[in-house]
């Protein structure tokens, strides 16, 4: 019955489309882990569109650019995307049979670009006071690439420094993409399965069967599992990937920062019921 399917599809000329993704996650939260599972199950590889994500005139404000229709894409110390900026990527990952990943906090105009484009985007959680003790490592152990955090030289200073300058800017404006009706949201937590602590190796699977879902595509759960421990601990700046690190970092004065920073944030996300932690 299948071959007949085909021969009718080949007879017809018929084209079968891929499904549209693009990866669009905040720093720290476990990108290096599905882009090489992305790549394999779709036999396509990540375009990080370096040419047009190098340093340019300075973004400071982030809460005038998400508000500005005509910015696709925002990140601080880089140029803004515009509608052609966008179209001019999208073209080249269609030559190159590629898909797009930025660190790309949400904007309307680009939900809606996506929405156009009938489009998929792959999005992950993670506990914001993990991410902030993941970049805290990223800084120390890789590259700092931020002269202020780097003339800290006390950790416990440095932690609470970046706790106050990271932690609310990169929680809200990346949070909404949670809300997308374009997102296939994925959690970090349940991804580590029982290595991150907070989950099993069953709740890894079935992020895994999400993301397959997702695309569209029949694949069986032995198939699936082989793709995910090929991949898994391997990326390049893999640290821990333990849920609730940031108890090993916290003290009483982080703690007190991060509650005024995005304490209710932290409810609403559904890491915390309450702020007495």
């Amino acid at each position: 019955m299948l071959r007949f399917i085909v021969l009718i599809v080949l007879a017809l000329n018929i084209k079968i489309e891929a499904v549209e993704f693009v990866l669009f996650t905040q720093p720290k939260t476990g990108t290096h882990l599905l882009i090489p599972i992305l790549e394999e199950l779709t036999n396509k590889h990540v375009y990080w569109a370096p040419e047009f994500t190098k340093n340019g005139a300075i973004l400071t404000d982030y809460e005038t650019a998400a508000k500005d229709p005509c910015n696709y894409l925002f990140t601080l110390r880089k140029l803004p995307w515009t509608r052609d900026t966008m179209d001019l990527v999208w073209e080249i990952n269609r030559t190159k049979q590629s898909f797009l990943h930025l660190h790309a906090p949400y904007s309307v105009a680009m939900e809606k670009y996506l929405e156009e484009k009938q489009c998929i985007n792959f999005f992950i959680t993670r506990d914001p006071r993990d991410t902030v003790v993941s970049l805290l490592n990223h800084y120390k152990n890789i590259d700092f690439n931020d002269k202020e955090v780097e003339a800290i030289s006390d950790e416990d200073e440095r932690l609470l420094y970046m706790i106050k300058k990271e932690s609310r800017l990169q929680t809200i404006h990346f949070m909404n993409w949670l809300k997308s009706p374009v997102c296939c949201v994925l959690s970090f937590e349940k991804l580590m399965g029982a290595h991150g602590g907070a989950a099993t190796d069953y709740d890894a699977m079935k992020e895994m069967r999400k993301i397959a879902k997702a695309l569209q595509m029949t694949i069986s759960d032995k198939d699936l599992k082989a793709v995910y421990l090929k991949h898994f601990g391997h990326g390049w700046n893999f640290f821990k990937g333990k849920a609730g690190t940031w108890k090993e970092y916290f003290n009483d004065g982080h703690k007190a920062a991060i509650k005024e920073e995005i304490g209710y944030l932290l409810i609403e996300l559904g890491y915390e019921k309450d702020l007495e932690w």
